[in-house]
């Protein structure tokens, strides 16, 4: 099973890299910047509902290769009773630390806030960059196991949100346990739910549709399934 993963994460960054050098970059995160910002608005209105307390949201410091969050980033910042964390890399993991400008740029060309002695109770929501995902919403990573690590000493599970300029979804199982499980897997052109996991549900038939269409179409390589 480890062969076969690394073989899809190969697969996988290869097709990002591609759509990060592609003239369709721009619009491609245009589309993940509104669906992202659209499920946000909705998860934040129903804790709203049923807390007082600032809700806590992890974002992350984008690569090249990865959703350009930034625009998002700085705009809750600047939201009331909203507390936004970004990693800091610690060894083999990472803890989370206020996103505070200026930021610094560190290993693996990550850029960090500065570090920080805040305790943090919970994070309601996690946003995390992926290669891609599995059959059974688990995260298939860039090979550091650092978001792994990181997730198995949280008491409280966040909802997570995997986020991924390719549609790079697999039928197949190839993750293991200690692998991060998903809430929402967001991509250009199909976002899939693990409360719907079911293959006659609409965003899988969506999912299915663009894969047997790329086949016939000659769709952009953006669109691949595997």
């Amino acid at each position: 099973m480890q062969n076969l993963k690394e073989s899809y994460r190969q697969h996988y960054k290869a097709n990002l890299k591609k759509i990060q050098d592609s003239k369709q970059l721009r619009y491609l995160d245009y589309r993940l910047e509104k669906q992202l910002d659209k499920l946000l608005k909705k998860l934040i209105c129903a804790h709203k509902k049923t807390s007082k307390a600032p809700i806590s949201i992890l974002f992350y410091y984008p690569l090249k290769s990865e959703f350009d969050c930034r625009k998002l980033l700085n705009s809750y910042r600047k939201s009331r009773n909203i507390q936004i964390f970004i990693p800091f890399m610690c060894g083999i993991s990472f803890k989370i630390v206020k996103y505070r400008l200026p930021l610094q740029k560190k290993a693996f060309g990550i850029y960090e806030a500065k570090n920080s002695t805040f305790y943090f109770k919970k994070i309601n929501i996690a946003i995390i960059p992926t290669l891609g995902m599995d059959k059974n919403f688990k995260r298939i990573g860039f090979g550091k196991g650092m978001y792994d690590r990181f997730f198995d000493t949280l008491k409280h599970k966040p909802t997570n949100i995997f986020i991924c300029r390719g549609i790079h979804y697999t039928h197949q199982t190839i993750t293991e346990k200690h692998d991060v499980q998903s809430n929402f897997f967001i991509t250009p052109f199909a976002s899939l739910k693990l409360e719907d996991q079911k293959y006659d549900n609409l965003d899988y038939c969506q999912l299915r549709f663009i894969s047997l269409s790329r086949r016939r179409r000659k769709l952009p390589y953006f669109t691949q399934t595997f």
